[in-house]
């Protein structure tokens, strides 16, 4: 009890396709009225190969999760998988039960384990994290694994059919990238680091603003209809007053090894997000400097987002041991989250890990 969780392994895959915004818009039935590249930031992101799928993308991450891991698969005891997507199979196959957990059941030895879904729209890696958390510090489990495997640009597909407006409803499904992540949480009894802090709510009167579901054109597919310019309207503004809240007069306000990953819809909503936070708090603790924007070379990759850009940006050097992460939830529900942490080794091991994948492919290659 009291005991902080902290995130012991941290895996993440992205496809080897690349599909550019330049590309989306020019296929295009009718093209958007305004330049999507200039207004989201996107110019990339990473595409499934013609026969991969949600299951691959998260079985790969949770491969990777595992091979910088101290444990092995019997040592997890719950096991969480919270992607949206559903497509795993060619002809827009979606598939429901078996759930995406009990599937990765049969590829890893999950069988200490409780096994089960929760997706919560691009909160789900957080939503499982705040349900971890509380199975660890119940006494129940003395690890958990969240894992999320997201193959979303099958809607960027159905919407360059469809999309009949300059500014139509499924124009936010032109900003979906593909990726997997998963990572592995435990108590810690170093307090200076793990999660100091982690608050969610949601604001269900605003829940039609995003909407998923089949086609109904005989072509079929995924579609998602968004109120783009609403929901940022209410989730910028209920995030600056939560984190606002959550950092100010706190050493989160003033320290300078902090970095701040909000979800990745746009280089604009995070700007603007920034100014709101700043605007709150009543000076600039979220700066061009700690924020992280890792939203165009990858696209919004849903529940995946912060989580990739943690992974990309550790890789990269940005961040580094011993650092401290604010993470700033938004996602359709209205589901908003604010989590506080402070890095332990992990960047250290990830970039070890990055070493040896590296030597590896080298060693092939010749």
């Amino acid at each position: 009890m009291g005991l902080n969780t902290v995130i012991e392994s941290l895996g993440v895959y992205t496809p080897e396709g690349r599909l550019s915004t330049k590309e989306l818009v020019d296929g295009c039935k009718v093209k958007p009225v305004f330049d999507l590249e200039e207004l989201t930031g996107i110019k990339t992101r990473p595409v499934v190969a013609d026969n991969e799928y949600a299951l691959d993308l998260a079985r790969e991450a949770a491969t990777r999760c595992f091979e910088i891991s101290k444990y092995q698969p019997e040592d997890i005891d719950l096991v969480i998988c919270t992607n949206i997507s559903r497509y795993n199979g060619p002809n827009w196959k979606a598939s429901f039960e078996p759930s995406t957990a009990a599937s990765l059941a049969r590829d890893f030895d999950f069988s200490n384990a409780i096994i089960f879904d929760e997706p919560n729209a691009c909160a789900g890696m957080f939503t499982a994290l705040y349900i971890v958390d509380a199975y660890l510090k119940a006494g129940f489990i003395k690890r958990g694994m969240v894992i999320s495997g997201e193959a979303l640009t099958c809607l960027a597909r159905t919407a360059q059919k469809e999309m009949s407006a300059p500014f139509d409803p499924q124009m936010a499904c032109l900003t979906v990238g593909d990726a997997g992540a998963a990572f592995i949480l435990e108590q810690t009894d170093n307090p200076d680091t793990g999660f100091h802090d982690m608050d969610a709510f949601t604001v269900a009167q605003h829940c039609d603003l995003c909407i998923g579901t089949y086609s109904k054109e005989p072509h079929g597919g995924f579609v998602m209809y968004t109120d783009s310019i609403k929901i940022h309207q209410v989730a910028i503004s209920m995030t600056a007053e939560h984190v606002g809240r959550m950092v100010k007069g706190t050493k989160w306000e003033n320290s300078e090894n902090h970095h701040y990953i909000m979800h990745q819809t746009g280089t604009r909503a995070i700007k603007t997000t920034r100014k709101s936070i700043n605007d709150w708090v009543g000076k600039e603790v979220c700066s061009e400097k700690n924020s992280i924007v890792n939203v165009i070379e990858r696209g919004n990759g849903a529940s995946t987002a912060h989580f990739v850009a943690l992974w990309d940006h550790i890789r990269n050097g940005a961040i580094k041991s011993k650092e401290n992460i604010l993470f700033a939830v938004q996602s359709s529900g209205i589901n908003l989250g604010v989590a506080l942490y402070t890095l332990d080794d992990l960047p250290a091991r990830v970039m070890n890990w990055s070493s040896m994948e590296q030597r590896e492919a080298i060693k092939e290659a010749v």
